[in-house]
């Protein structure tokens, strides 16, 4: 039976918990949502790349990579308890296709998804992806929905977006807006677990607030880093723990392609060569490191070592902007942009400070400014209403999930960017299920970045999230660690049970 009662502290409320419609990344809905519902299959994104099942028991992959055709478990039962069939994948699928809602980002492949009978799904493709399965598996924005509950409505006003039925390890009770986000035990998940009876995520907007409540054990976990001068201070506190991963995006600056002035390649070389990458790093954190390619080095078979931003260069800047008809003023700036970070990122807000203060000296003033989830997606998502933007997200191990942010017809392209080479890179990357035919055309992909200066690598920062120790059973827990999402609770345990079995 369940036992236990675990606190998880969350920097913003909810806007909605259906993220396969509308996605708030930070938000409280994101991170209930990866307990509420199911997705197929999960990507291990600490290591390997693995896929381990979900929804899905198994999987064939067929014609290349052109064909997929999902088995599900079969015991599987919306929290309502209607089963859960292959109907309900294709539905969702189907309908985010159709009205190109945020699921897109990883699910435009997809040509045709059918049910072959009510426990089986096929997803044709527009053409072979190899990597079809890490896009089904990385992110809260292929979970599956309920058709019965959805099928003609307007997800737009649906009032599950608000009061969700899912089929994962807990079952949505109640949501006090600015408070809480209550979450029990569902008696019949089709999975291992869940081993604890209650998720309470407490709303918790000062991080300081949240670290004194953890440490005094009414917060179980906290999503926020601890700061990195603080890591070892935590981790000698009684009961606490700090998990640590070296992370699995970079962080880049991110220029509006929009804008007349990053059109022009000698203006974002300018802004690379104001970039001094090691006092950022130094800056943040201890344990962070200072980039210059433009994918994880960690990825060896795809990774390209001569791939590499500007070196850090103010005199050749400050050539580059005065050649472009960027002439300083009498007051000695050329040019005022804005540099915004999502608010959810302290160690981004440290990293923008640094940031501005080297475009200060080549005549930019960057005004910085720290935006919620809701405005992010509203503004610059959506609006593309920026200057430069402090962002990550491409989430490794497979370098076909940078598609999303980076190709012409890209969903989540908020920078507006355009390379034809960039798009044969990852259209000839995805084609083939050979690892290093793949891995070729990755390497020729980040060539053509760095060619372009399509943005600024300058930051991998890791996470170093803090946790009471009297439970265990956490996604990066030994055991776990890969085989569940990230932000996922259902094999989390008081670590007595643990030890008793």
């Amino acid at each position: 039976m369940p036992e236990g009662h675990i606190v998880v502290a969350i920097p913003y409320d909810a806007e909605s918990f259906n993220e396969v419609y509308r996605n708030y990344t930070g938000a409280g809905g994101y991170f209930a949502a990866n307990n509420i519902y199911s997705r197929l299959v999960v990507l291990d994104v600490f290591d390997r790349g693995d896929i381990h099942p979900d929804l899905a028991e198994t999987w064939d992959v067929l014609d290349g990579g052109g064909r997929y055709i999902f088995h599900l478990n079969r015991n599987a039962r919306w929290h309502d308890g209607v089963p859960v069939t292959a109907h309900d994948v294709a539905y969702t699928y189907s309908e985010v296709l159709k009205h190109r809602y945020h699921g897109l980002s990883w699910l435009q492949d997809i040509a045709e998804v059918q049910a072959l009978d009510d426990h089986t799904v096929e997803c044709r493709l527009v053409a072979p992806n190899a990597a079809f399965l890490a896009q089904l598996g990385a992110f809260v924005f292929t979970h599956i929905l309920p058709k019965h509950l959805y099928e003609g409505t307007d997800w737009a006003t649906n009032p599950h977006n608000l009061n969700p039925v899912g089929s994962g390890p807990f079952r949505f009770k109640e949501w006090v807006k600015g408070e809480r986000i209550e979450l029990v035990a569902n008696p019949d998940y089709f999975g291992e677990g869940p081993y604890i009876e209650r998720i309470t995520y407490r709303i918790m907007p000062d991080n300081d607030e949240a670290f004194r409540a953890l440490e005094a054990g009414e917060v179980h976990f906290a999503v926020q880093d601890v700061p990195c001068d603080q890591i070892e201070a935590f981790r000698a506190k009684p009961g606490v723990g700090v998990m640590f991963h070296p992370g699995n995006s970079i962080a880049f600056i991110a220029f509006n392609w929009q804008r007349p002035a990053w059109q022009d390649k000698r203006v974002r070389e300018a802004v690379a060569r104001a970039i001094d990458r090691g006092p950022i790093a130094a800056g943040v954190c201890p344990l962070a490191t200072a980039p210059e390619h433009y994918y994880l080095e960690r990825v060896d078979w795809a990774f390209n070592p001569d791939a590499r931003a500007p070196q850090h260069d103010v005199a050749e800047a400050n050539r580059l902007l005065d050649e472009a008809g960027y002439a300083r003023g009498a007051d000695g700036v050329r040019m005022s942009v804005g540099l915004a970070y999502r608010a959810i990122y302290p160690h981004y807000g440290i990293a923008a400070r640094i940031i501005a203060g080297q475009l200060a000296q080549v005549g930019i003033t960057a005004n910085v400014e720290a935006v919620d989830p809701v405005s992010w997606k509203s503004r610059f998502q959506d609006a593309g209403e920026f200057d430069l933007l402090l962002d990550s997200g491409d989430i490794g191990p497979d370098p076909q999930l940078m598609a999303s942010f980076l190709t012409s017809d890209g969903p989540r392209n908020t920078m507006r960017y355009r390379n034809d080479a960039v798009d044969a890179a990852f259209r000839a990357g995805r084609a083939t299920v050979d690892r290093a035919a793949r891995g070729a055309h990755y390497r020729a992909l980040q060539a053509a970045l760095a060619e372009d200066i399509a943005r600024v690598p300058f930051l991998q920062h890791g996470e170093h999230l803090p946790y009471r120790t009297e439970y265990t059973g956490w996604s990066w827990s030994d055991g776990v660690r890969g085989t569940v999402p990230f932000w996922y609770h259902g094999k989390v345990r008081q670590a007595t049970q643990a030890t008793e079995e």
